[in-house]
């Protein structure tokens, strides 16, 4: 059945008013591999879940990284309880080359995209902060669409609007503490990830919690975020129709037993 996933939002007219005009999106992604000695990286389905949400809805879609180049993915988000069909889509079509030859976040300028979409993976903990600063705050000022998801948010955090924070009064969500409390024990995270949740809400965003693990995705305006892996179809949904798209339907997990994604 498809999902009913919370979705609050403060409706904002569309990106983009030429609804007939292809839509591009760059998909961001971490580069770092390592956060306090543990490998990390990009979450696999928080860059092929959006990938195929937004390319089956015909938008152009460029892979991105802060430092660019071979993209990091977390090992942990491809093993045998946590990869998705999104991910064996990625393998089996050939898009898997795209992991290698990505963009860096530096080269983007927001005249080239209509939409940012900021993937999580706990390096962004570790790179996200700095290096997606510069590209969303032009984006957002620009009237970009500005999406992210899981740990994704971290690159909000130091982004700014006219010289306040970008999520400041704006309803936002990501890995909860609840959550993330969960993965330090299930990975042994030692010292545990910062808190993004406690970041979101010091920076005066309205945190919009959902249920652990399960789809919960909220859009304010021009931004869009979604909390964990099960939410990063329902994220890009939302940028789809912040851009003035008609979403699609994937099918998305309902209950705790639906969901083995972890972050």
């Amino acid at each position: 059945p498809a999902s009913a996933a919370p979705a609050s939002a403060t409706v904002a007219s569309p990106a983009s008013k030429d609804v007939g005009k292809l839509k591009k999106v760059v998909i961001l992604c971490t580069s770092a591999d390592v956060m306090d000695d543990h490998a990390t990286g990009a979450w696999s389905e928080e860059v092929t879940g959006p990938f195929y949400t937004f390319t089956d809805k015909g938008c152009e879609v460029t892979l991105a990284s802060i430092k660019g180049g071979k993209i990091p993915v977390d090992a942990f988000s491809l093993g045998e309880d946590f990869k998705t069909e999104n991910d064996t889509r990625f393998e089996t079509s050939g898009d898997i080359a795209k992991w290698d030859s990505s963009i860096t976040a530096s080269s983007l300028s927001s005249d080239a995209f209509d939409c940012i979409f900021l993937a999580g993976g706990h390096g962004t903990c570790v790179d996200f902060p700095e290096g997606a600063a510069g590209i969303v705050s032009q984006a957002a000022a620009a009237g970009k669409v500005v999406g992210a998801v899981c740990h994704g948010p971290f690159g909000l955090t130091k982004a700014t609007v006219d010289g306040k924070p970008l999520v400041a009064g704006k309803k936002v969500c990501g890995f909860s503490n609840e959550e993330e409390a969960a993965v330090v024990g299930m990975r042994g995270f030692d010292p545990a990830p910062p808190s993004l949740e406690d970041a979101l809400k010091g920076l005066g965003g309205e945190y919009m919690p959902g249920e652990m693990f399960l789809p919960n995705a909220t859009r304010d305006g021009n931004l869009i975020t979604g909390q964990n892996p099960a939410s990063s179809v329902k994220a890009a949904e939302l940028c789809l129709e912040a851009m003035g798209m008609e979403a699609g339907a994937q099918e998305l997990p309902t209950s705790q037993d639906d969901v083995e994604q972890r972050c």
